[in-house]
């Protein structure tokens, strides 16, 4: 009966220990994979050419795709094989290319994009249209220099000393942004800077097509000036 009662015991004994398995053999967690993400998709209805003017914009200036929408499409036959936006020194067949005038709008202002009938064609009308200009001349030096910048970023530089024109540049990343800067505030410039009390002072002439509702003070005025100046001396290297 003795030896009964022991061997129940020992088997008793077993049994609790052999039910906690050692942390060392337990498996491990099931792999929850990566946290999931989320990606601004734009609408899905939206036709080929109105996804490719949106991705088109985006590119050009850093806007995600969330924050453009289509305000207009407007089916176009274009003259030209330059969907109606020549450009210098690119050749334009003369075929007629039936396409979509496409406005989209990203931080309250406006954008129109020409395309092709299936968008695999894309050029940016608004974005080739002149943001701003700066005239200097005058001087002992006899200045006198021009800078056009495209909304796009684009800086074309010359002088109207020489007729020389410098190969066209581009604006960095924080010239864009202040230039975007500007033209959010102010409204459409135009401002001749000139100290009559020097003699053979320096001229400046600035434009802006700003969308804004206020007007430049003194102060900003002159921040475009050396702005632009500084645009100016680096295209033309």
């Amino acid at each position: 009966m003795k030896k009964l009662l022991l061997l129940n015991l020992t088997l008793a004994l077993m049994v609790a220990c052999g039910a906690a398995t050692p942390a060392s053999t337990l498996p491990p967690p099931p792999d929850a994979g990566p946290a999931p993400t989320t990606t601004a998709v734009p609408p899905a209805d939206l036709t080929p050419a109105q996804l490719a003017a949106m991705d088109a914009l985006s590119t050009a200036l850093g806007f995600p795709l969330s924050q453009i929408k289509v305000t207009a499409t407007e089916p176009v036959d274009w003259p030209d094989g330059c969907l109606g936006v020549p450009r210098i020194g690119m050749p334009c067949s003369q075929a007629v290319t039936p396409g979509f005038r496409i406005t989209l709008e990203a931080e309250g202002r406006r954008y129109e994009y020409h395309t092709d009938a299936t968008g695999s064609r894309v050029e940016a009308f608004t974005l080739a249209a002149v943001m701003l200009t700066w005239h200097r001349e005058g001087g002992i030096a006899g200045f006198c220099d021009d800078l056009s910048v495209y909304l796009d970023g684009r800086a074309s530089a010359q002088s109207c000393k020489t007729n020389e024109a410098y190969p066209k540049g581009q604006l960095t990343a924080e010239e864009l942004a202040q230039l975007n800067t500007w033209a959010a505030a102010f409204g459409v410039v135009a401002t001749e800077i000139k100290d009559l009390a020097i003699a053979d002072a320096i001229s400046v002439t600035i434009t802006l097509n700003g969308s804004g509702a206020t007007q430049p003070n003194a102060a900003n005025l002159q921040a475009m000036s050396a702005w632009a100046q500084t645009v100016y001396e680096r295209v033309k290297r």
